[in-house]
């Protein structure tokens, strides 16, 4: 599991729940099934209007594989298969072709079996791949954009579920003692806005940011096995192969490659 996101929900759960009991005693007042219905309900139909059922579904796939589930830097893994592909390729011009089914980066495994295919001149296979690499970043931004999209709904319905609150509260203000239930009123009219602005921001956007950046290390690396299949071509040693490719890093990311290779 994702450690971070998983940390991030239960600090998330942890500041609303604390956030409810600490402000006020009558503690049931933030849970009121009106409000509940016009921002979970409105944000729903939003969504469906905006976006097909299938493509929805798919996302939620998606977001399960790459959020929920382990996710570790996609480049430094990588980088380190390229260079022990690197080195076994100089050695033997057999070893690709021998070795083309153990790679575990699909994108890698792709370009090498199109390399090793022929027929294809090698400037249009380094087209295809960059475009393919291109087209994969637009998608994945296209998802994230979803979630952005999404976050902009419950805010919304939570400031029409106040407006419908506060319509209830002014048309009873002639009956006797209505003084009385304003206080009361218009705090669980506000209820709305809250429930809107705490799903946006504690679900929606960070889901969004979080996919957004994922298709960044994405596209990063499939840059990276774009330039790695033009020095395997080339038959560069595994050490220039390794420095060239550690130009994508970080002094913090390069260490971590170094500590890798080392315990490999």
């Amino acid at each position: 599991m994702n450690i971070s996101v998983i940390s991030g929900i239960i600090v998330g759960i942890i500041v609303v729940i604390g956030g409810v009991f600490t402000s006020t005693e009558n503690w049931r007042i933030f849970f009121d099934v009106h409000a509940l219905l016009v921002v979970v309900g409105g944000t729903l139909a939003a969504t469906l209007i905006s976006f097909p059922i299938p493509q929805l579904l798919k996302v939620t796939k998606i977001l399960w594989s790459k959020i929920i589930g382990n996710h570790s830097a996609p480049h430094i893994t990588v980088i380190s298969e390229i260079v022990k592909l690197a080195a076994g390729h100089r050695e033997s011009p057999e070893f690709l072709q021998s070795n083309v089914g153990t790679i575990s980066n699909p994108f890698l495994k792709e370009a090498v079996q199109l390399e090793l295919e022929g027929g294809i001149p090698f400037h249009k296979i380094d087209s295809i791949l960059k475009k393919r690499a291109e087209v994969h970043f637009v998608r994945y931004q296209d998802e994230a954009h979803i979630f952005k999209t999404i976050a902009r709904f419950p805010p919304a319905f939570g400031l029409l579920g106040a407006v419908l609150g506060m319509i209830a509260l002014m048309s009873g203000l002639g009956s006797p003692d209505s003084f009385k239930t304003i206080g009361p009123a218009m705090a669980m009219a506000m209820v709305a806005t809250m429930y809107g602005i705490a799903i946006a921001n504690f679900i929606f956007v960070p889901l969004g940011e979080n996919l957004s950046k994922l298709s960044k290390e994405d596209h990063l690396m499939r840059n990276i096995v774009i330039d790695a299949i033009k020095l395997l071509r080339e038959k560069e040693h595994p050490l220039v192969v390794e420095e060239y490719l550690k130009s994508y890093l970080l002094t913090g990311e390069r260490e971590k490659l170094t500590d890798k290779k080392e315990a490999s």
